[in-house]
């Protein structure tokens, strides 16, 4: 609890309350930065080194106060490798703002968008105020079923989509924008043989889930001799999934799903489509989490 400000009596007894100390007590114990006070902004009216007064203590506190911005596009935040140069273990209260406009993504579907790890001192206090998008990455479509003597192949499965926000330690998020986890893949189309007389045709691929970044699409089928080959999957944006890659015989890769949606499943022709990929978790680590404002949260929890 910070001292009050001024017009409040201060006593060496108000200052060793808040910063503690050894009896008896001396202001010299007390410089910024020495050990027992901070070398916060709050606290920044407390000297170093040389003279010091009572009345440099009014509106200091046995913590220190870290406010973090996020003001450009991101992936893979940090938030315990970001904590700056006045993060003191266990006295520091942080918190995260992530302003409007502004999108926390992933670089790839098994990283997090952003993270809290349990790297802090558990004194610390963490909160996060999303007044944007933390979105995490699309899974990948599934390629399509090839030629194989026999009959051809399945389609692949579409990837899972990736998670949002990793948490392993008490949690305050006010989300007052959207967190959502990356769509899943469509499936690859399976091998196809139409009619007597038609060529057959690979699969098509399937589309990439949403996310940021949005999953790429499928390849479709490797082509064979006397064979069609399917089309690629498009890859998924931000708010969509891609979709799924068409092919002569209309064995289609399966559409990404959009945020925080499964992919579809790629068509069942001679061989099998590919299963669609799950979405994602939106958080994993939901049981340290606080929510004061859930805002628009799309995917699976964890």
């Amino acid at each position: 609890m910070a001292i009050p400000g001024p017009g409040t009596a201060i006593s060496m007894t108000t200052i060793a309350t808040e910063f503690g100390g050894t009896v008896p007590h001396s202001l010299s114990e007390y410089y910024r930065g020495g050990g027992l006070v901070p070398n916060s902004p709050g606290n920044a009216a407390i000297p170093t080194s040389g003279q010091i007064a009572m009345g440099n203590f009014y509106g200091s506190a046995n913590r220190t106060a870290i406010a973090l911005t996020i003001t450009t596009n991101s992936f893979n935040y940090d938030v315990y490798t970001n904590r700056g140069p006045t993060y003191v273990a266990g006295t520091s209260d942080i918190t995260v703002t992530v302003n409007p406009g502004i999108t926390v993504g992933s670089t790839s579907a098994p990283t997090y968008a952003l993270l809290v790890p349990s790297a802090f001192n558990p004194g610390d206090t963490v909160t996060v105020i999303n007044n944007g998008l933390i979105q995490a990455m699309g899974g990948d479509g599934g390629g399509g079923g090839g030629f194989t003597p026999g009959g051809g192949n399945p389609g692949s499965p579409g990837g899972t989509g990736g998670n949002a926000i990793y948490v392993n330690r008490p949690t305050t998020i006010t989300n007052n924008g959207t967190v959502a986890s990356g769509g899943g893949g469509g499936g690859g189309a399976g091998y196809a043989v139409g009619p007597k007389g038609n060529q057959p045709s690979t699969g098509g691929g399937g589309g990439g889930g949403a996310g940021t970044n949005g999953g790429a699409g499928g390849a479709g089928g490797p082509v064979a001799p006397g064979a069609r080959q399917g089309n690629p999957g498009s890859p998924g944006t931000s708010p969509a999934g891609g979709a799924g890659g068409p092919s002569a015989l209309g064995n289609a890769g399966g559409a990404g799903g959009g945020r925080g949606a499964g992919g579809a499943a790629g068509t069942n022709s001679t061989r099998p489509g590919g299963g669609g990929g799950a979405a994602g978790n939106y958080i994993v680590g939901n049981p340290f989490v606080t929510w004061p404002v859930t805002g628009t949260r799309q995917g699976n929890v964890a």
